[in-house]
């Protein structure tokens, strides 16, 4: 009877406060975000709001405890997400379509309150907006740009990029092709994130396809008057994508003239 009595009441023994299931999601979620673009200070915050409204528990977790059998589940289940972020695995979080669909929590959380929820308001919460996506698109396109153009030309001087009013990406974001494009995408809020992966925003997913191979892209195809067919889907119309090219040839002819390049 001592036996027993002694294995319940250490059962309903409370641990100290330990990293809680949202806090481990998130801080995978946050790093993920970190490494596909330039993320606000406020995004470990946002995430773990939403996620402590999903599921009660978590705040209890980090903040009074709990029984040890419940510490030692929760500790299962936050080392296995430690795991997964120390390993760089992301896909669930800003991987392929494919790869967020295929997103799940991992095993070792089976035993977490709102397991599955939790898991998708840390994903949510953690999405690059539409607006923030069509701002990287154009940067991250621009700063390829000013790579290629250069390759192209060689070393261009200071003095140069002054007459000229910009360095080759600042020319490239203010030529009317892409900044109208960025104007129209912010606008019409076209990147907008999907509600449910059941759902898929195109252009978005496009847009995400793109920039994922922009790095891969020759510069004979980044500096081309057809955008590359990879990036194809990013647009609205075949209209849009030949005047986002044309201004990037334009660039380039620019800096060439400039430059007495050929």
């Amino acid at each position: 009877m001592r036996t027993v009595l002694f294995a319940l009441t250490l059962t309903s023994c409370t641990t100290e406060p330990q990293t809680s299931y949202c806090e481990a999601l998130c801080d995978q979620a946050v790093a993920c975000a970190e490494g596909e673009r330039a993320v606000d200070d406020t995004l470990y915050t946002d995430c773990l709001t939403a996620t402590e409204a999903t599921n009660e528990n978590c705040a209890k977790q980090s903040d009074e405890g709990v029984n040890a059998a419940a510490a030692t589940a929760l500790t299962e289940c936050t080392d296995a997400i430690a795991a997964q972020q120390g390993a760089g695995e992301c896909g669930p979080f800003t991987g392929s379509i494919d790869e967020l669909k295929l997103g799940a929590p991992a095993a070792e959380c089976a035993s977490q309150t709102n397991t599955l929820d939790t898991y998708e308001a840390a994903r949510t919460s953690t999405y690059e907006t539409g607006p923030q996506l069509c701002s990287r698109f154009t940067s991250d396109w621009c700063g390829r740009v000013e790579e290629c153009v250069i390759d192209e030309v060689g070393d261009v001087s200071d003095e140069t990029w002054t007459a000229l009013g910009g360095t080759a990406s600042e020319l490239c974001l203010a030529s009317s092709g892409i900044s109208s494009f960025q104007t129209a995408c912010e606008g019409e809020d076209r990147y907008v994130a999907e509600a449910s992966l059941d759902d898929i925003n195109l252009g978005r997913q496009g847009a995400r396809e793109c920039l994922a191979e922009l790095g891969a892209l020759s510069c004979g195809e980044v500096l081309s008057d057809e955008v590359p067919e990879v990036c194809a889907a990013a647009f609205t119309s075949t209209d849009e994508a030949l005047a986002f090219a044309s201004s990037v040839v334009s660039i380039l002819e620019t800096v060439q003239q400039a430059t007495g390049g050929n």
